[in-house]
């Protein structure tokens, strides 16, 4: 069972092997990073059984809820109420943390 995860080290094999995101579970979380490409609008989605972390590692990202949007920077984070519609976005680029986890 892995315990710990290096982001920065993630990001920079991402990044070389050209991937797009990568998910490990520590301690029934599920970590997620994603490098998300500038100018790209999200699918909208929601998560019936699960809330979910964004955290901004580099770049700027957005949180686009039907009724609003969260614009957020490095080391900046919002939260996406279990069942809530939401889009991500990024105009220049941006490499961000997801975490989530069961309700229970």
């Amino acid at each position: 069972m892995q315990t710990s995860l290096d982001f920065a080290k993630e990001f920079e094999r991402l990044a070389r092997e050209g991937l797009r995101e990568s998910t490990t579970e520590l301690g029934g979380v599920a970590v997620r990073l994603a490098r998300v490409a500038g100018g790209v609008e999200g699918r909208w989605d929601h998560h019936a059984g699960t809330a979910e972390t964004a955290v901004v590692w580099s770049g700027d990202f957005s949180v686009e809820f039907r009724d609003g949007t969260v614009h957020l920077g490095p080391g900046q984070c919002c939260v996406v109420p279990m069942g809530a519609e939401h889009r991500g976005l990024s105009q220049n680029g941006a490499e961000i943390v997801l975490f989530t986890q069961p309700a229970g």
